[in-house]
C-alpha cells in the first residue's frame, strides 16, 4: 500500500512569472543545491503548447535510519521529472511529477496545480510507493517526509528569488 502526501509550495508571484522560475534551470540547481545535494544536472525541455519537462538529477548524502540506508548505502542519486502543461486563460497548469530513488526499492508519482491571482501556489499530490518486505511503510514514511521538507525550503528559495 502507498502512502499518500499533499504539499503546498507557495510562490509570492502571479502564475505565469511563477512557471517561469519553476522551469528555469538556475532555480532548480539551486533548490537542489539547498536541499543538500550535488553532482546537479538539469534539463528543461519546452514544448510546443507552452508547457515544459523539468528533468532533474542529484546525489544526496543518506541521511537516514539503519533500516533505510541498508537499502541505499552512503548516497541517494535522485531522479525527478516534472512535466507543467499547456496555461489555462487564467495561468494556471496541470502537470506531474515522478522520483526514483537510484537503486532504492522507491517510486514517488503524482499531479501538480499551478495556480493563484497575484501570488501563486503549486499543489502537489503524491503517492509514495516503497517495494520492500516488513518495512515498507516505514520506508514510504521516511520519503514522504523527506519530500514535505525539501517542498518547505523550495518555498524558500522561491520567495527569495521572486522578493
Amino acid at each position: 500500500m502507498a502512502t499518500s502526501l499533499t504539499c503546498q509550495l507557495p510562490i509570492p508571484t502571479d502564475p505565469h512569472a511563477a512557471f517561469l522560475l519553476l522551469s528555469d534551470p538556475d532555480y532548480i540547481r539551486e533548490v537542489a543545491e539547498r536541499t543538500g545535494g550535488h553532482d546537479v544536472e538539469v534539463t528543461v525541455e519546452a514544448s510546443d503548447d507552452g508547457g515544459a519537462t523539468i528533468r532533474s538529477h542529484r546525489v544526496l548524502p543518506a541521511r537516514l535510519p539503519s533500516y533505510a540506508k541498508a537499502l541505499v548505502g552512503e548516497t541517494v542519486t535522485i531522479h525527478e521529472t516534472r512535466v507543467f502543461g499547456p496555461a489555462a486563460d487564467d495561468g494556471s497548469r496541470d502537470g506531474t511529477i515522478d522520483v526514483t530513488f537510484g537503486g532504492a526499492p522507491a517510486h514517488v508519482t503524482g499531479t501538480m496545480r499551478l495556480e493563484g491571482d497575484g501570488t501563486s501556489s503549486v499543489e502537489v499530490v503524491m503517492s509514495v510507493k516503497a517495494s520492500v518486505p516488513l518495512v515498507g511503510g516505514k520506508v514510504e514514511r521516511l520519503c514522504a517526509d523527506q519530500i514535505d521538507a525539501s517542498i518547505t525550503r523550495e518555498a524558500i528559495v522561491a520567495a527569495e528569488r521572486v522578493g
